[in-house]
């Protein structure tokens, strides 16, 4: 049940799991109907109970309204009963029991909305204790449960260390955006804290090895013990690897990428599978591919476990994208690389720079290219190898070899990477 995502309605959330609890901060009435019309209107097209507790400044009738110009037979809907909109102040707490009821009636659960106005006037102990309550309920049930705050009482940057919400949203500059609660600040210090405490360990593991003989058994052990680990902390990245906080992705050396998170996706302009399937070097920009494959080398050698760089990445739009970057591998026990670790987050650049079209030497090149050599060039700028290619044209690896050697002497390069650069540079690779 944990993995069965449901649609929120609301474009910044997209989809999200069973027992998922988060809050809205809200200035008036129009952020209310903003978020509440569609979320409601999304939990009445999947079969779900709806139930939308009124307060200040918006009252029941105000919200059927709403309700009834957006959503068709919303009417209809109301009298059965599939949403109930209800002032807070009348509002029956045994969730519980409505939710059992929910299930027999053969809804697929339930999402609730509450407005916290009252208790956030209280003692912040008192809220802190209610929300808490509400996550221990509607945790592994089938109910979302969306809290709203008006933000004259309850500060998004105010709220206490016992806030219990997953996430939490907020109009800032006429667009909802995510609000860094304190569970999620917490989180991120977590996963640094995580990340040092590993490199830790991996220096003095260097330097337990370099002075004495570990038992090769042990060592198994240990590795072993560090993947239950990993997997024992699976549930919360994943969690965190769906956010649309920072890009991300999963890279194996072997197998190529094994995935991406929907942020990267909308970050390069490619859909997911497209990304995946696209070679890595035709996603770097030319001038920072390679600094990024001397890194890349480092770590295959094992002089070190990840790096960190400022980097451009082209979009499938040919716009130019500044990132900071950072890619970390995990190894296996013979020290080979299993898989690679990479979070890219967007930084403002000076705007998106289409790619050149290349200077007047380098049109002299292309010039210089017969049609079988131009086409051998566009293939190795994707990244694709001497025998893939000989397989692709019908061609002997030798003969392809052979072109390869004759495209770098006209071109006066010395090496694939920079035919690669070369390629990506003058467009042959589109």
């Amino acid at each position: 049940m944990a993995d069965d995502l449901r649609k929120s309605g609301i474009e910044i959330v997209g989809d999200i799991p069973w027992g998922t609890h988060f809050c809205q901060f809200y200035e008036n009435k129009g952020d209310l109907l903003d978020v509440l019309v569609p979320y409601f209107r999304t939990g009445l097209e999947q079969n779900e109970l709806c139930v939308w507790g009124t307060f200040d400044p918006l009252d029941e009738q105000e919200a059927a309204k709403a309700l009834q110009q957006a959503i068709p037979h919303a009417r209809a809907r109301l009298a059965a009963g599939d949403i109930e909109i209800v002032p807070q102040s009348q509002l029956v707490h045994d969730w519980e029991a409505k939710l059992e009821k929910a299930l027999a009636h053969g809804y697929s659960g339930m999402r609730v909305n509450l407005i916290s106005a009252r208790l956030a006037q209280k003692d912040q102990r008192v809220l802190d204790a209610y929300e808490k309550e509400l996550t221990g309920f509607i945790a592994n049930r089938r109910v979302i449960m969306l809290c709203a705050y008006p933000t004259r009482v309850s500060r998004a940057g105010e709220t206490s260390d016992g806030f219990a919400h997953h996430f939490a949203i907020a109009r800032q500059d006429e667009n909802w955006q995510f609000v860094e609660t304190p569970e999620l600040r917490h989180s991120r210090n977590e996963v640094k804290r995580l990340s040092a405490e590993l490199e830790r360990c991996a220096s003095e593991r260097k330097q337990e090895l370099a002075k004495a003989d570990i038992d090769r058994k042990r060592d198994a052990a240990a590795l072993n013990r560090a993947e239950e680990a990993l997997r024992a902390s699976g549930a919360r990245s994943h969690c965190y690897f769906g956010l649309k906080l920072v890009g991300m992705a999963i890279v194996s050396p072997t197998k190529g990428c094994i995935e991406v998170n929907d942020r990267l996706c909308d970050m390069l302009g490619y859909e997911r599978l497209e990304l995946m399937k696209t070679p890595w070097a035709a996603l770097v920009h030319p001038d920072d591919l390679a600094v990024d494959i001397r890194n890349y080398d480092r770590m295959l050698a094992g002089a070190v476990d990840g790096y960190q760089i400022e980097k451009r990445w082209i979009r499938k739009s040919g716009d130019i994208v500044h990132t900071n970057a950072s890619l970390n591998c995990q190894r296996l026990a013979d020290g080979s690389i299993d898989y690679f670790a990479a979070m890219v987050e967007e930084v403002t650049g000076p705007g998106p720079t289409p790619l050149g079209t290349g200077d007047e030497e380098s049109r002299t090149g292309l010039q210089l290219l017969s049609d079988r050599e131009r086409e051998v060039a566009r293939l190795i700028g994707f990244g694709r190898t001497v025998k893939e290619i000989a397989a692709g044209l019908a061609l002997s690896e030798k003969t392809v070899s052979t072109y390869r050697t004759r495209i770098l002497t006209k071109l006066n390069l010395t090496s694939t990477p920079e035919l690669i650069r070369f390629a990506l540079k003058n467009r042959l690779a589109e």
